[in-house]
């Protein structure tokens, strides 16, 4: 008997060919293709919707943060009135940590997205849970960067990101639930754009609308602000900003505004906000600037869909308040040729 021949007569056919089949979606894990077809399913998935959608147009102004970004600033609106040639993209990933961004801006290098040709300009949208280590939607599966994760020795992250299967398996449980699995049943056939639109339609931009947040990661925000910024998710930031500047990006950062505080950022009278103000203070040392929404004042309930995240209705509203610092930090962004 071949030993082939035994591993089927121990096994049985179909636990050879179960196993095939795990392989096979193993492999498709790897590629892009995965989360691209299944784009309307997982957040990982819209990201990488937003992501073909930025790689193929290299707008001028690229915005990066998590939730509070992706419903907070609209590119239309951050670059009303400018330079014909100039366009925008909001690549904000609800529950994105910094890790995240710096692994989409690597990719970024990589295919020669950055510089002169391609993105000129970058806003990070900065709150204290970009700096937390979670990532409960399963980004860095797909995102993170490789030679970080050696560099800061997350082997956990590294096991993730090479066996795909098991990295994301927690989010593929989530097919149990009659809802996703019929919409991933439905993506297979049928190609589908997430809920409020693929990235073409709004240029990144998804309207807050209270179905579209997820409760736990809501909640998490809210609970565990005023949580030490982890190391790892700092240095990450500030290699992003390298990064960017070493292929000639300017780059900036916005506090995205809440309901009812003001982000640790922006309160050194606050005991937890320590180390969120070196932060600020180290920014502020490289020379990046760093843009406030009317910072300090009292904010219109009816601009939140809760006490983190606008509607679209504040999203207008502020998205016209950075654009008035855009211009003076960017003016070029604005300067029209003579005669248009």
């Amino acid at each position: 008997m071949s030993r082939f021949s035994r591993v089927f007569h121990l096994f049985g056919w179909g636990s050879v060919i179960g196993l095939l089949l795990l392989g096979l979606v193993e492999v498709w894990l790897h590629t892009d293709d995965f989360m691209y077809r299944y784009r309307s399913v997982f957040a990982a998935g819209r990201a990488m919707g937003k992501l073909h959608y930025l790689k193929s147009q290299n707008p001028t102004l690229l915005v990066l943060g998590n939730s509070r970004i992706d419903n907070g600033f609209i590119p239309q609106i951050l670059l009303e009135g400018g330079a014909a040639d100039v366009s925008g993209f909001n690549m904000g990933m609800p529950g994105a940590n910094a890790s995240i961004l710096y692994g989409v801006v690597k990719r970024l290098a990589n295919d020669g997205n950055l510089g002169t040709k391609g993105i000129r300009t970058v806003l990070i949208g900065l709150d204290e849970h970009l700096l937390q280590a979670e990532d409960s939607l399963g980004y860095g599966v797909f995102y993170s960067d490789p030679a970080w994760l050696w560099r800061n020795h997350d082997w956990r992250g590294m096991l993730a990101h090479s066996i795909r299967l098991w990295g994301f398996s927690a989010n593929l449980k989530q097919l149990r639930e009659p809802g996703k699995a019929l919409g991933f049943f439905q993506a297979s056939f049928i190609n589908t754009e997430p809920i409020g639109g693929g990235a073409a339609m709004y240029l990144g931009y998804r309207a807050g609308f209270g179905g579209l947040q997820d409760a736990g990661q809501i909640r998490r925000q809210q609970e565990s602000f005023d949580a030490p910024p982890d190391g790892v998710q700092i240095d990450a930031l500030f290699a992003t900003v390298a990064l960017l500047r070493q292929y000639g990006v300017q780059v900036a950062v916005v506090y995205p505004p809440l309901l009812n505080r003001e982000l640790l950022y922006l309160t050194p009278q606050l005991p937890a906000a320590r180390p969120y103000i070196a932060v600020a203070e180290r920014l502020n040392a490289q020379g990046v600037p760093q843009l406030t929404l009317e910072a300090g004042t009292q904010r219109n309930p009816e601009m939140f869909i809760n006490s983190g995240h606008l509607n679209d209705y504040g999203a207008q509203y502020h998205s016209r308040l950075l654009a008035r610092q855009l211009r003076v930090i960017w003016p070029s962004l604005f300067v029209k040729e003579e005669g248009a």
